[in-house]
């Protein structure tokens, strides 16, 4: 077992990670990076802020990677970032608390198909990258693994306690969903509890409180050093049928916003285009930065959670209509279990993007 990381040891880190993209930008040069004209670092005059329902998880990679890489500042961008600690979090996005929200995009979806005036404008992640772990002695009984079959690993989510992030997030939304396959009524088989806060997630299973939960990496992954836990979907490496190239973080973005700060957002999409790119082509230095971000994390599962999650990125951050039609699918399914109508036959590719802010920064 790898020993915590020590401060003194993240530092080094930082420093290593930040030479790497200077050695990254001298070989390729910035401008050329994803065909788009960067200009050199210069004194921050726009600004946004950015929401997000966890402070620190590999699905925040993109942002943070852009952030602590200073891809936003070479456009003159300061980006601040939040945290709410709960899964559904659009009503502060139009209540103004902030101007991007990163999420799933069915969240958006559902509150686009209601009236509301918020847009999807970049993806981050493309594997829906929530993982699904539960206690390992339930699951050895049950004589199901993750190499079981979906409808075989669905079914034995049934009579469980079960963590999500809240009502309507992705976790529970995921959650519903593989019960539903294993034959399983979600609202009736099982007992599905909203945890706030990461850390809380892991101790609500080491304190027998609960029997699984849905969370994204490292948590997860700390689940099953920590607390007894195995994979049932480990929804990053090995996705099940359908899920393999599934639209899982976007910024999203009100109508006013768009309007407001054009500037700001095709900045804030440029520096995520580099990001990305940046981790395809320079995984080592974005491993060495990561470091410093999980640094609580000792070597072993920290080297665990990076090969789990290294393959979850975009290479750019332009939605396809294939990632609309999975979304529109999986949300209405998940609207149709809950007893409500289906998005209108008319809600389309072209009413949940506006692709305008990436097509400007990337041409």
């Amino acid at each position: 077992m790898g020993k915590p990381i020590s401060i003194d040891t993240s530092r080094r880190e930082l420093i290593r990670a930040t030479s790497g993209l200077g050695g990254l930008a001298a070989a390729q040069g910035f401008g050329a990076v994803v065909g788009m004209s960067v200009a050199p670092a210069m004194a921050q005059s726009l600004q946004l802020s950015s929401l997000r329902s966890t402070s620190r998880s590999w699905i925040w990679g993109a942002e943070d990677f852009a952030i602590d890489a200073k891809y936003f500042d070479r456009s003159g961008l300061k980006v601040t970032m939040a945290a709410t600690e709960r899964g559904v979090n659009h009503d502060a996005l139009v209540g103004g608390a902030a101007d991007i929200l990163l999420g799933a995009p069915q969240q958006n979806m559902r509150v686009q198909i209601l009236g509301q005036p918020v847009v999807i404008i970049a993806g981050m992640v493309n594997k829906f990258a929530s993982n699904i772990v539960v206690r390992k002695s339930i699951l050895d009984k049950l004589g199901v693994d993750e190499k079981s079959s979906v409808e075989k690993r669905g079914a034995a989510l049934k009579g469980l306690r079960l963590g999500h992030t809240g009502p309507g997030s992705a976790p529970d939304q995921l959650l519903r969903h593989f019960l539903k396959i294993g034959g399983a009524d979600p609202n009736k088989d099982a007992k599905l509890v909203t945890i706030r806060g990461v850390p809380a997630m892991v101790a609500a299973m080491e304190k027998d409180q609960i029997d699984g939960f849905c969370l994204s990496s490292p948590t997860s992954d700390q689940a099953v050093k920590r607390a007894g836990a195995a994979y049932l979907f480990n929804m990053s490496i090995n996705p099940p049928p359908g899920f393999d190239d599934f639209l899982y973080i976007t910024a999203s973005v009100t109508e006013a916003t768009l309007k407001k700060k054009e500037a700001e957002l095709i900045a804030y999409v440029k520096g995520t285009a580099l990001a990305l790119k940046a981790i395809h082509d320079d995984p080592k230095t974005f491993k060495a930065m990561s470091r410093v971000w999980f640094q609580a994390v000792d070597d072993e599962l920290f080297e665990i959670a990076f090969q789990n999650n290294i393959g979850i990125y975009m290479k750019d951050p332009t939605p396809t209509q294939h990632h609309f039609n999975v979304n529109l699918k999986f949300m209405n399914d998940a609207l149709v279990e809950a007893g409500q109508k289906p998005a209108p036959a008319d809600y389309s590719y072209d009413k949940a993007f506006n692709l305008s802010i990436v097509k400007r920064a990337l041409g």
